[in-house]
């Protein structure tokens, strides 16, 4: 029967030893003799201050992530010496870019999804043209695929003229894209 009595006591005193805040009213070192802590209690609550607004920043910037960002894609076809063409790639947003993908010979064929399935192009493309060099037998092959609305993946391929087999697309460049892009294809512009 003595023990109940003496671990009721330990608990007790188990209990109110473990709680080291002190009230609300007792601050310590906020004595005029101590008036080193005192600073450094003065300089630990403007941390803890940011401390609260470094956590509230990222829940204010995550509205903004999910706002989409709307670019517009197109190529723009010049004239060039030699009978061959420049083309760039237009991406017009909050961003805008010309992007030269190189020249071509003859002039580029802007092909649809029907002459893209024929063709052989990939079956995910935005869009892609086809470029004919009728001197040599040799047609270029270019398509911009958009991954994932992260970034434009731009294929090609050199296709000649007496191949029995057609050569897989390969990666030229890729060009990353903003956060949440929504990408719509404009009609080419001609120069």
């Amino acid at each position: 029967m003595k023990l109940v009595p003496l671990t009721l006591l330990a608990a007790v005193l188990l209990v109110s030893g473990c709680n080291q805040t002190p009230p609300a009213t007792e601050q310590p070192g906020t004595t005029t003799t101590d008036a080193p802590a005192a600073a450094d209690t003065a300089v630990a609550a403007p941390a803890a201050a940011d401390t609260t607004v470094a956590a509230a920043a990222p829940a204010a910037a995550a509205p903004a992530a999910s706002t989409t960002a709307n670019v517009s894609v197109g190529f723009r076809f010049k004239p060039a010496e030699d009978r061959k063409t420049s083309t760039h790639l237009l991406l017009k947003g909050a961003k805008d870019q010309d992007i030269d993908l190189g020249q071509f010979g003859g002039k580029p064929d802007v092909v649809d999804k029907e002459k893209a399935k024929l063709a052989g192009f990939p079956s995910d493309m935005l869009m892609g043209f086809r470029s004919y060099d009728a001197g040599s037998g040799t047609s270029y092959d270019l398509a911009v695929m958009n991954v994932g609305g992260r970034l434009l993946r731009i294929v090609q391929r050199k296709v000649e003229e007496q191949a029995d087999k057609a050569p897989e697309f390969q990666t030229s460049r890729e060009i990353p894209l903003p956060a949440n892009a929504v990408v719509s294809v404009v009609p080419v512009v001609k120069k």
